[in-house]
């Protein structure tokens, strides 16, 4: 497909595409900026609920979920963009129920999908070749080096043998384990060993090389935090990434609630021990239970993690007021710490990213129309 562009007369040291999702529930867009080789979302519409981008920073593919209607039971798209050439391709338009894991990166610049059939294909923006799935599939991994995970809508798991195109499903009962339809939060360990599941009520371990999976419980009876998960209109979900060389997985959702002190208040990103399905608190994290933790950021190089911190207690449930007092740093690797005075202020030269939306920038419109006739282009 070739998309619609338009080029601002100013000068500019960055670069925006404005996609727009037509036909989606609200007209939602999206603005992407390329400045410094890095790209960060700008703003997005409510309508957009998943935006999934290639691991590797030099990729360019992006995948954005947008629904196209919130009745129960909902309806969206999913859509893969490139965002250095502006070509994109429709996957489906009519998934039922907000699925998040329909698409998976693969090496060399291909991915597999699941269409909104619940079948399985691998290919590019341009090719694909169907896997032939023996059943409806809903979720779908890549397990490196050469095997897919997926869900089909039984709840049972199947592997994908990339190499010999022949689908396993894991032993008797396994499957059974997990009993949650949806899955939020999941991902593979970077060296494909295990497949990790986030639940607020339990953690699940996928062992790749058995196929067998273990229960982990740690919210029986939690010390030192209360977790809920609670998304609102309008919040992006990520999936949950690894932070290097460590059992530990960054889970950067818009909002959590965290108990302090007795105070229950609105909190972003935490950190999750795969081994014991714990969320890691003050003492895990080397931080003194002086101070409430508030909101967390992963560096870019998944090694260091930025957790912010209050003192006034007071300020704590209304986000507006709750004020920053410092920023701890800290490496699960090494176990060094470090304190700075403040708000977290980024990772790139001590400085948050200038975000204004209203920036002279240069700028593309790319127009996806996610009516059913228009997919597969």
């Amino acid at each position: 497909m070739v998309p619609t562009e338009q080029a601002t007369a100013d000068v500019a040291t960055c670069a925006d595409t404005v996609l727009v999702f037509e036909n989606s529930e609200d007209g939602s867009s999206a603005r992407w900026r390329f400045e410094d080789a890095e790209y960060t979302v700008v703003e997005h519409g409510d309508a957009i609920y998943q935006i999934l981008r290639h691991p590797d920073p030099a990729g360019a593919l992006v995948l954005f979920t947008v629904r196209i209607d919130s009745t129960m039971p909902t309806r969206s798209a999913n859509v893969v963009v490139d965002m250095a050439t502006g070509a994109f391709r429709v996957l489906g338009a009519d998934y039922i129920d907000d699925p998040l894991y329909v698409l998976t990166w693969l090496p060399d610049g291909q991915i597999a999908w699941i269409d909104e059939h619940g079948e399985v294909f691998a290919g590019s923006l341009e090719t694909q070749t169907p896997l032939a799935a023996p059943t409806r599939m809903t979720d779908l991994w890549f397990v490196t080096p050469d095997r897919l995970l997926s869900r089909d809508e039984a709840l049972q798991f199947w592997y994908f043998d990339l190499t010999q195109s022949a689908w396993s499903p894991l032993p008797p009962g396994e499957s059974e384990k997990i009993t949650t339809r949806w899955i939020e939060n999941a991902a593979v360990a970077d060296d494909g060993s295990y497949t990790f599941f986030f639940y607020q009520e339990y953690s699940a371990v996928l062992s790749n090389d058995s196929g067998t999976i273990q229960i982990l419980r740690p919210f029986d009876s939690p010390e030192g935090y209360h977790l809920t998960l609670g998304p609102t209109t309008g919040d992006t979900i990520f999936p949950p990434q690894q932070i290097k060389d460590t059992s530990y997985w960054f889970f950067p959702v818009e909002w959590l609630f965290r108990d302090f002190a007795q105070v229950e208040y609105p909190a972003r990103g935490f950190i999750v021990d795969a081994r014991t399905g714990e969320v890691l608190g003050h003492e895990a994290l080397g931080i003194t239970a002086e101070v409430a933790i508030y909101d967390s950021y992963l560096s870019p190089d998944e090694t260091w993690v930025a957790v912010e911190v209050v003192e006034d207690i007071v300020t704590l449930p209304d986000r507006s007021t709750a004020r920053v007092s410092d920023t701890w740093f800290v490496n699960l690797v090494t176990g060094e710490t470090r304190v700075e005075e403040g708000e977290f202020a980024g990772w790139d030269d001590g400085s948050q990213a200038d975000l204004d939306s209203a920036r002279s920038c240069a700028e593309r419109g790319i127009t996806i129309d996610l009516a059913p006739s228009a997919e597969g282009g």
